[in-house]
């Protein structure tokens, strides 16, 4: 792929969120906001990104943190990546967000990344799918006030910044747990991905979120079904291959020049199904896993 000269664009650097609102309304054309920059950079060498202004919010130090507010757990838009895996606000049974620092891209990216560009660039990211599988949130705040969405197929409107992103900690007897397919290790977005989160209460699934990168084309979304056919019920690994082959049997991803429609079908029932008894194994056999 041929990269292009990246043109001329004005940088601001505010240091604060209240700064960052007033720019935005004050500029007109295309701006763009500055986090990590591991998707913008690409974007504008490959010419499919030409802003007029680029503001870098690497200054607002307001929104990088990790904090607990009793069982919520908020994480600041401009937190990396490393620091979210690394939190001790993290539950330790939360392996999907400790995980991170080994499967989400190399060193150096983990280290740029930040939570609210992986929810914004949206897609088949890593951290929407981990939120979504939480029953997760994310808050922005823009012209127009406040508003707090669901991680998946997340959009921001012109001028919107996303502030936090805020889970609850399920609690004892909770899990939660990611998996990737993907052709070149730590290479970023994977072929298939697949977060699943439970709790268990003596012996019984009490709650579940279980989600794919694609559900439906390139949407990704939960498996409600697959969820509903387990809430409730003492598990084991036939009940969880039926459950799973009844599910994911109905999901249509899109095909790509990575994998086909159904390459990526197959793999997903075989990440999916691996998550759930991951979960359900750790929940019944004393909680004791190589982290």
């Amino acid at each position: 792929m041929w990269l292009k000269a990246v043109p001329s664009f004005e940088v601001y650097t505010p240091s604060s969120l209240r700064e960052v609102l007033s720019i935005y309304s004050s500029l007109d054309g295309e701006v763009v906001l500055y986090a990590g920059g591991t998707d913008l950079m690409p974007f504008m060498r490959r010419g499919k990104i030409r802003p007029r202004a680029v503001v870098d919010l690497s200054g607002v130090r307001e929104l990088r943190y990790v904090r607990r507010e009793g069982d919520l757990i908020h994480v600041g838009g401009l937190t990396t990546v490393h620091d979210l895996a690394t939190s001790p606000a993290i539950p330790l049974s939360y392996f999907s967000i400790r995980w991170l620092r080994k499967y989400f891209g190399a060193e150096t990216t983990r280290h740029m990344a930040t939570v609210g560009g992986n929810l914004a660039s949206g897609g088949e990211r890593d951290i929407p799918a981990i939120m979504a599988s939480l029953d997760g949130e994310v808050k922005i705040v823009g012209a127009d006030g406040e508003k707090v969405v669901g991680p998946l197929g997340l959009t921001l409107s012109r001028g919107e910044v996303i502030v936090e992103a805020i889970f609850r900690d399920w609690g004892p007897g909770s899990v939660s747990w990611f998996g990737k397919f993907e052709k070149r290790a730590s290479n970023g977005i994977g072929v298939v991905t697949a977060a699943v989160s439970m709790k268990a209460v003596d012996g019984v699934v009490e709650k579940i979120g279980v989600v794919l990168n694609r559900v439906e084309g390139r949407t990704m979304g939960r498996l409600t079904d697959l969820e509903n056919a387990l809430v409730g019920k003492t598990i084991d690994p036939s009940l969880i291959k039926a459950a799973v082959e009844e599910s994911v049997s109905r999901i249509r991803p899109a095909s790509d020049f990575r994998a086909s429609s159904s390459f990526r079908k197959h793999v997903s029932k075989v990440l999916v199904r691996r998550g759930l008894e991951f979960c359900w194994s750790y929940l019944t056999r004393g909680g004791s896993v190589e982290d």
